[in-house]
């Protein structure tokens, strides 16, 4: 049986991994892009920032609509696990644990899969890497479910 504690505890994960997604998925290419600049700079973060603080609306920059594609599915996955998780407690510790892991499988699939296209874009740039900005949302849609059944499995075998 679970105490209201762990509900307390169940409700605390869920609003961490929301925000998180959230946040998370606004802000990686910004984090990405002033990281690179103030490297590429030897340390100079304020310029780093200065310059990631004007390309922000810029024409042919435009980075804020870069991390507003980049939300998108971090958005759908937010609400997603809002109410996957949120209606869990009542069917027991087991399902809790299974439901948490494949939550945290999709989370991994498409934090890895943001982070690899913005690095990869960032370290290596090209003229029409950016078209690949356009269809990550959509492949970080696909890939989502893939993780959450890869986590669900690894829940289920790890509770055996």
């Amino acid at each position: 049986m679970m105490t209201p504690r762990d509900q307390r505890t169940l409700t605390r994960i869920t609003v961490t991994l929301y925000w998180s997604c959230l946040v998370f998925g606004l802000t990686l290419p910004g984090i990405i892009t002033v990281t690179h600049d103030a490297y590429r700079r030897s340390g100079s973060w304020a310029g780093a920032w200065q310059d990631f603080h004007l390309h922000l609306f810029a024409p042919g920059y435009n980075l804020f609509l870069v991390g507003v594609l980049n939300a998108l599915p971090f958005v759908v996955l937010a609400v997603f696990l809002l109410f996957h998780l949120g209606t869990a407690f009542p069917l027991g510790p087991v399902i809790v644990a299974r439901r948490l892991a494949g939550v945290l499988g999709a989370c991994a699939a498409a934090f890895g899969l943001s982070l690899w296209l913005h690095l990869s874009l960032t370290l290596h740039p090209d003229a029409q890497g950016a078209i690949a900005l356009f269809f990550l949302p959509f492949y970080m849609l696909l890939l989502m479910p893939v993780g959450y059944g890869c986590g669900r499995l690894i829940g289920h075998i790890a509770g055996q």
